[in-house]
């Protein structure tokens, strides 16, 4: 198999699986994930305090799964398959033996009689490896169900449709949910074929039913299922997420072949005929509203054609108790995100901006963030929580930046004071009344353009200059700069003289009286 890193919501998964009691066997199919690797994952577990066969799913946390993902990690191994480099030369003639419909033992005995030796199990995979689309071995997944234990779910177009958001004709879809025992339905009408629109036709289902299956079969649909494979598909993250959330197994049907959901199948068709065709709807909330009326009253009252028994009646009777129960509480979809930290501290998630501490900076995160909170994550690990903002908005928290550049951010005087006040009383002084009034962060750079004229020509120096502008009521940090230039900070003066701007009163002074010109 070849090697991929397990996420941490796939190791949350095969915990939860193990702890309602699947076999790893199953696991592996489903998931993916080598039996060693399920071992591994079982150990480390039991290391960590926690033994998923005898526990319950609440301890089963994303710390522990973090925990595990760490100490589990390895690295890629490059393995070589001595099988490829006997059967590779003859791979045309296994084709069209397989075209053929000859058995794969027939088709080892037949390269034996030409010196190509191989192993059944190797020669299995390597026919697994390269002709999966030839393989017929394929079975219905459903022989039998309980009560409660199987609902399966696919999308079916419907027709055209007006939409009040948009104001113009769509085609609208059907999800439609099957419970497998008793074949009552629900139909959700929807005009999007994405995850979110799966997530909110299952949970408008599970409401409808009063609880929830065990197992849900799904088509490989692209919302649902990543990487649609026969033997290795991969499950879309945020609907993993959410069916651990409410506590169901995901199980795709074989890819391109309708018969691992029978059911459901014939259920898209049945819903189109019977309920949409011929019927005129007002827009989608109407459909929907007489979608919900046509699966009690029509669909949940006829005599079903296999079972031979109304699917309403036999839900009440036998499998609505058998349901997990469910909460009622709508599930809070939320959106998964990967972005680069960027040199001002922040990512951007759903055209908002959240920051993150300067060790993350050019550095790719995972988000996860719904209608409340947005968790940022590195490595599988937590390292940041943020409340969801709106479009345009920012959450800063200032303790993410270095400490030398917060007090500017946050438009401190005090600390330039303070600074000041550390090279010399006189500079402190001078800072406090250049940084005082109702808005002081105005000249903040002024400050701490003095602070650096400190750094550069000497504390006393510019305590010194500092004290003569202020005696002369100067404050302009250039001027000081040249004071100290040319060396004349320490011309202070004296006590006895009398500091004016003018030596001689103005030519153009005019008295009080001057002004009183009314008559």
């Amino acid at each position: 198999m070849v090697y991929r890193k397990v996420s941490m919501i796939e190791i949350k998964e095969i915990l939860t699986r193990i702890a309602k009691g699947q076999s790893k066997r199953k696991i592996r199919k489903d998931l993916s994930v080598h039996n060693l690797t399920i071992n591994r994952y079982i150990e480390e577990a039991k290391c960590l305090g926690i033994d998923c066969k005898n526990c319950d799913i609440s301890q089963i946390t994303d710390n522990l799964c973090s925990a595990i993902s760490r100490n589990t990690t390895t690295s890629p191994k490059q393995t070589a398959y001595p099988r490829d480099i006997i059967l590779l030369p003859v791979k045309d003639r296994i084709e069209a033996y397989l075209k053929d419909g000859i058995t794969k033992a027939k088709i080892r005995r037949l390269l034996a009689r030409d010196g190509t030796n191989i192993s059944e199990s190797s020669f299995g995979r390597f026919v697994k490896a390269n002709f999966s689309h030839l393989d017929k071995n394929i079975t219905v997944r459903l022989p039998e169900t309980n009560p409660g234990q199987y609902a399966q779910a696919d999308f079916g177009r419907l027709g055209k449709l007006y939409d009040r958001l948009t104001k113009r004709i769509r085609i609208a879809w059907a999800f439609i949910v099957t419970l497998a025992f008793s074949r009552l339905m629900y139909v959700h009408i929807t005009f999007k074929l994405d995850t979110r629109a799966v997530i909110e036709g299952l949970e408008a289902a599970w409401e409808y039913f009063g609880g929830i299956t065990d197992i849900l079969i799904v088509d490989n649909l692209s919302p649902v299922v990543d990487k649609a494979d026969r033997y290795n598909p991969r499950i879309n993250k945020t609907f993993l997420e959410y069916a651990q959330y409410r506590g169901f197994i995901v199980d795709p049907t074989n890819q391109g072949h309708c018969r691992g959901k029978p059911i459901i199948e014939n259920n898209v068709a049945y819903v189109k005929k019977n309920f949409f065709a011929g019927e005129t709807f007002i827009c989608l909330d109407d459909c929907q509203e007489r979608a919900i009326d046509w699966c009690s009253h029509v669909a949940g009252a006829r005599i079903h054609g296999t079972i031979r028994q109304k699917p309403l009646d036999l839900f009440n009777e036998a499998e609505k108790e058998k349901l997990s129960p469910y909460d009622g509480k709508r599930y809070d979809i939320p959106y998964f995100a990967h972005p680069k930290v960027h040199t001002d501290h922040h990512i951007s998630f759903k055209k908002s901006l959240y920051s993150l501490p300067t060790q993350y900076i050019g550095k790719t995160v995972d988000v996860r963030g719904d209608s409340a909170l947005v968790r940022i994550y590195f490595n599988d690990e937590l390292i940041k929580t943020h409340p969801r903002m709106l479009k345009g908005a920012r959450s800063t928290d200032f303790n993410d930046y270095p400490a030398e550049l917060t007090p500017y951010t946050l438009r401190n005087a005090n600390y330039q004071i303070s600074q000041g006040t550390k090279r010399h009383p006189a500079i402190g002084e001078y800072i406090s009344f250049l940084l005082s009034g109702t808005y002081p962060w105005h000249r903040l750079r002024s400050a701490q353009g003095l602070l650096r004229i400190a750094d550069k020509y000497g504390n006393e120096r510019t305590a010194a200059a500092c004290t003569k502008a202020a005696t002369y009521g100067i404050y302009d940090i250039r001027r000081i700069e040249r004071m100290l230039k040319n060396g004349v900070e320490s011309d202070l003066p004296k006590s006895d003289e009398v500091v004016t701007l003018f030596e001689e009163n103005s030519r153009f002074a005019r008295n009080g009286s001057y002004f009183k010109n009314y008559k």
